[in-house]
């Protein structure tokens, strides 16, 4: 690819991932945004991850079945249930997920979570809240994450910190965008660090 294609999918990808995570529900087309997925497989113990470095920004999207963090995919209904919703929610939430090389000086400037069960208002405006849940009784989300990196080139490696506190997750597929280029790894808990190329 030269490098003038490399460049424009970058920027493509940034601005579709800066989209989603202003709510502008690019991934959806079905009208729901707690997943870009909604064709995909519904595989537990599986996640994806998009990551696209552009200039100083980093953006990175988790999609997975609700089963691998909550271990159900209902709305709970039972205190104990309520209780672990809302630590999950504040567990993807918090700035643990992913770790960056120090050097780079990578800080989170912004998080979204889409899922119809951890956040329930998360749809989009042309929702008609008549479609939460699938026919099936599967759930998933989708958790976009917003970083911008002071110094970007010293970029080396993303630690996946999802495995550690989710431990429903057994393999995650990764699809990374870099100004190098385009890569596509999967991750497990014995494996889950991402090395920028």
């Amino acid at each position: 690819m030269t490098q003038h294609v490399v460049r424009t999918r970058i920027g493509q990808l940034a601005t579709i991932a800066a989209l989603a995570l202003l709510g502008g529900n690019a991934w959806a087309g079905s009208g729901h945004s707690h997943s870009r997925h909604n064709d995909a497989a519904h595989v537990h113990g599986a996640g994806e991850l998009e990551v696209v470095l552009d200039g100083n920004g980093l953006f990175i999207s988790l999609y997975s079945p609700l089963e691998n963090v909550l271990g159900f995919e209902h709305s709970p209904k039972t205190d104990a249930e309520k209780v672990k919703a809302r630590r999950v929610k504040s567990l993807l939430q918090a700035n643990g997920m992913f770790a960056f090389s120090p050097e780079a000086q990578c800080k989170r400037t912004s998080y979204k979570l889409y899922s119809d069960v951890l956040n329930p208002h998360s749809h989009g405006p042309g929702d008609d809240h008549k479609h939460h849940a699938s026919e099936d009784g599967h759930a998933d989300f989708r958790a976009a994450y917003e970083f911008e990196c002071a110094e970007p080139a010293k970029l080396k490696v993303i630690d996946v910190r999802v495995f550690r506190q989710f431990s429903g997750f057994e393999k995650i597929e990764v699809q990374a965008l870099f100004p190098t280029g385009q890569i596509g790894v999967s991750l497990t808990p014995k494996q889950s660090t991402l090395v920028v190329q």
